[in-house]
């Protein structure tokens, strides 16, 4: 049997351009996530209810937490940079805050359009990757953004031929990858070694209907469920560890899902954000919550907490 729900408003209406990048902390009991477009980074605590945002130079295109409770580690349209929590004042004040990009060798070049989605494993490497200029060209490549002991930063080079960079994820053991190749349609399965971060013998995980869109970002839950977020259908969908539905979450006055993760006390409450819904043709659908972020309560399972990155901000401040 497959679970449907329904969410027919959003928790908050944020006219996003391209929200997006979304990461619960625990310990501060707030949401994180940004607006690519926009170049914004939103803070949203459910215990409060207050939300805001900071308004940067560059395009911040995902985030993850430090280890050290810092800030976050994020992916920008050009590499690599950290954000302290110094800069996400809360509520904000609206000025332009800044952010610590950090000196690798791992960049855009001139066939990739920016970095995308990244997500940490459970080593503590953030892992991210761009994507092309055109749909469905494998220009995109992944780097694996390491701490190292001396307080620099290494970002070997461990996937390319991608076409759009998205949700990432691993099984409890670390041994599996799931990997989203967004315009492909595929979330793909990786062996992992969480000792050097190489991925090898991909396989095909999950390739869906076109009536689910193209798969964007994912998280996992406790069960070892996947939950992936699709452009362009106004769903989030549910696939078991043998790759098949079991949850279908439509969102009737969104469009494109871009992202979900699991957050509140218990990690029982599904975040979900969207894009602003550029959606053509006759007899259109009212898909005006485009662009806000959406909560999903009761589905029924219980998520993991990210993984947080093995790095500090304390070698910028010295």
């Amino acid at each position: 049997m497959v679970k449907h729900i329904t969410v027919n408003e959003p928790l908050l209406s944020l006219n996003c351009t391209l929200g997006e990048g979304a990461v619960w902390d625990t310990r501060l009991q707030r949401l994180f996530f940004v607006d690519i477009d926009q170049r914004k980074v939103y803070t949203y605590e459910p215990g409060s209810g207050q939300h805001g945002y900071q308004t940067f130079d560059q395009k911040i295109t995902s985030l993850s937490g430090l280890q050290d409770g810092s800030g976050l580690i994020a992916a920008i349209d050009t590499g690599f940079a950290y954000i302290p929590f110094s800069s996400l004042p809360f509520p904000p004040d609206g000025s332009k805050r800044s952010i610590i990009p950090i000196n690798v060798t791992a960049k855009c070049n001139e066939k990739e359009k920016r970095f995308n989605e990244g997500t940490v494993d459970p080593a503590g490497r953030f892992l991210s990757g761009t994507l092309g200029f055109e749909h469905g060209s494998k220009d995109g490549r992944m780097f694996a953004l390491e701490y190292q002991n001396d307080g620099s930063h290494a970002a070997p080079l461990i996937l390319d031929s991608i076409t759009c960079t998205n949700g990432m994820g691993w099984t409890a053991d670390g041994k599996t990858m799931y990997f989203t190749d967004s315009w492909i349609k595929e979330i793909a399965k990786f062996d992992y070694d969480l000792s050097t971060g190489k991925m090898s013998n991909r396989t095909t995980f999950s390739i869906l209907p076109d009536e689910f869109g193209e798969p964007d970002g994912m998280c996992t839950d406790a069960q070892g469920g996947i939950w992936s977020a699709r452009w362009a259908a106004g769903k989030v969908v549910r696939l078991t560890p043998a790759g098949e539905i079991d949850v279908v979450i439509d969102f009737p006055k969104a469009w494109h899902m871009t992202c979900c993760v699991f957050g509140g006390p218990d990690l029982e409450d599904l975040y979900v954000t969207s894009a602003a819904s550029d959606y053509i043709g006759d007899d259109l659908p009212d898909r005006s919550d485009g662009g806000a972020l959406f909560v999903v309560k009761g589905v029924g399972y219980r998520g993991v907490e990210r993984n947080r990155f093995k790095g500090s901000l304390g070698s910028f401040s010295k």
